[in-house]
């Protein structure tokens, strides 16, 4: 089969997935969904991140992990964030590890705030009045932006964006996406319970961007250690991969609605 079937076959998989959690699932099965996501992504990254620091103890970083999107469902994140950070100090008074701490802590620090920490925004997302519509937003929005990318850039890519991050990324692809997600959030005011167009595009414009960063992010994460996917699914590499667009878009969303909020009020 070829690359672009997988990729259609897996997509399609995660989109029924993802489209019958945001509509269908009550809270509590929205949360371990999420914790599901951040725990295959989170240990993605550590198997990244081991090959800088191996001492890092992957069984502690995944508890700590699943620890946060739990602590944003019952809005006792910060606190929690302190409490991991915490642990994972004290875990490094080991004798063993004296001089492993800078290092290790930091990586985990990393992989805990960029992954699980930013990702988890999407439960509290979910919980605004309208909260399903604007996750459906949100996913829609950059993931049709990356499609957008990716089929612009097989196309017409031919002025690499940035090539010592991501090799495969042309400028092309990267306005393509752009207009992708820009065109997708000016449709959705037929669904948001938030109807400015003007409002709306200035979001569906700042999402393009991050969106972008975000997969790059992770592309300059994988190219320090030379590592194409972060995991085995077919078409798309690994959970990660498929979340990396999304990690810095979900918590800039939750902001901006809840000031579009203050706004309308």
């Amino acid at each position: 089969m070829s690359q672009l079937g997988k990729r259609l076959i897996s997509s399609a998989f995660f989109v029924t997935i993802a489209v019958s959690t945001i509509f269908l699932a009550p809270s509590w099965l929205f949360l371990l969904v999420t914790e599901a996501l951040v725990l295959l992504s989170l240990n993605e990254y550590l198997g990244i991140a081991e090959q800088r620091a191996p001492e890092i103890s992957r069984p502690l970083s995944l508890s700590l992990g699943a620890l946060i999107p739990i602590a944003f469902y019952w809005s006792s994140e910060t606190m929690v964030l302190v409490l991991v950070t915490l642990i994972l100090f004290v875990y490094h008074f080991k004798k063993d590890l004296r001089k492993k701490v800078l290092l290790n802590c930091s990586l985990t620090l990393l992989g805990l705030v960029y992954i699980a920490w930013f990702f988890s925004f999407v439960i509290k997302l979910r919980a605004l009045d309208g909260g399903a519509q604007w996750v459906f937003f949100t996913v829609l929005i950059v993931k049709g932006g990356d499609a957008g990318a990716y089929f612009f850039g097989s196309k017409f890519g031919k002025e690499k964006l940035i090539e010592h991050i991501s090799p495969n990324k042309s400028v092309e692809g990267a306005f393509g996406g752009f207009v992708t997600t820009l065109v997708l959030a000016l449709l959705s005011v037929t669904y948001l319970p938030y109807k400015n167009l003007f409002y709306i595009g200035f979001l569906g414009v700042m999402v393009a961007i991050i969106s972008q960063l975000g997969d790059l992010v992770e592309s300059l994460i994988k190219r320090d250690v030379e590592v194409k996917d972060s995991g085995q699914i077919p078409g798309l590499g690994g959970v990660l991969d498929v979340l990396d667009s999304l990690l810095l878009s979900v918590p800039f969303v939750y902001y901006y609605v809840t000031m579009l909020g203050v706004i309308s009020q």
